[in-house]
């Protein structure tokens, strides 16, 4: 053969491997052929974050989730010394009522024992609701919706809805960061599937993501421990995720503060009724606001 042919030939080997394709994906079953720019026209993927929650971070899933674990029971046990140590003492016969509530009664019981020492230990009850309200969001416990409610009934409206809004978005962003950091093996593991899915209605909204996550929190799909958990495996970047939060948050904020404020009118037998049909055709109409610049951009680019 001729050497001119065999040189040829290599050549053509060598770039060849040089040119393999590229993939961006969560699971090796979804990877798609990337162009240079990492782009595949409808197949598009967002890019996964970039490695900036490296520690604490381990490849094995016991490790992972047992951290996980730790982290909940260790951060558990500091919320209720703070229940304990922090507010003001009660009459022994009123001690139950300090937990979280669950229902319009365990409501009302908790804000009369409390409204009681607000004027003398306003602080230790605000300090008390911030970091209960922040523990209930980085660990997805329920129960966020009651505190916003309590929050209406013994603090300054303005004030609870500023709290409110600023506890949900520092919450979620510690969910975000320990999900990408000490628990990514185990969130990948354990709703990869969901994350998945998520990630095709991401790649729809990539431009546009920081509208795309007020849209999120306002609407109650998908829930929010799943976008807590699944944008820093998505390359949701760690500032639009916190600023989204935080004003994709305050409308419902908005009704459930409302909604507290508006207890100290309600007799014993009324009910406590927050998505009326006038309070879901707001949060609809700020969900429309919010996605307009995304239309605008779409069919009118600049």
């Amino acid at each position: 053969m001729p050497e001119s042919l065999v040189h040829s030939e290599q050549s053509a080997l060598l770039q060849g491997q040089l040119e393999q394709p590229t993939y961006s994906s969560l699971t090796p079953h979804d990877q798609v052929p990337k162009d240079d720019d990492g782009e595949d026209g409808m197949n598009q993927q967002l890019k996964p974050a970039a490695p900036a929650f490296t520690f604490w971070k381990s490849k094995s899933y016991g490790w992972s989730l047992a951290g996980l674990i730790l982290l909940l029971v260790i951060f558990t046990a500091l919320e209720f010394a703070l229940l304990k140590l922090n507010l003001p003492s009660v009459d022994p016969k009123d001690e139950d009522a300090l937990k979280f509530p669950k229902n319009l009664q365990d409501l009302r019981r908790l804000n009369e024992i409390l409204s009681v020492y607000m004027d003398q230990h306003f602080a230790n009850v605000y300090v008390t609701f911030v970091i209960t309200y922040i523990y209930l969001q980085s660990f997805s416990v329920p129960g966020s919706m009651w505190l916003s409610i309590l929050g209406g009934t013994l603090f300054n409206f303005w004030l609870t809805l500023f709290t409110v809004s600023m506890c949900s978005a520092v919450g979620a962003t510690l969910a975000y960061i320990i999900s990408g950091s000490l628990g990514s093996k185990a969130v990948t593991t354990l709703i990869g599937d969901r994350i998945a899915l998520w990630n095709e209605q991401l790649v729809r909204h990539k431009k546009h993501l920081f509208n795309y996550l007020i849209v999120l929190r306002i609407a109650p799909f998908p829930p929010n421990w799943t976008v807590n958990l699944g944008a820093p495996h998505l390359g949701v970047p760690l500032s639009t995720f916190f600023w989204g939060t935080f004003i994709g948050v305050a409308p419902p904020s908005f009704l459930h503060v409302q909604a507290g404020a508006a207890i100290d009118r309600l007799s014993s037998s009324d009910e406590l009724v927050i998505l009326t049909p006038l309070n879901i055709a707001c949060l609809v109409g700020i969900a429309i606001a919010a996605l307009v610049p995304v239309f605008v951009r779409r069919y009118y680019p600049l």
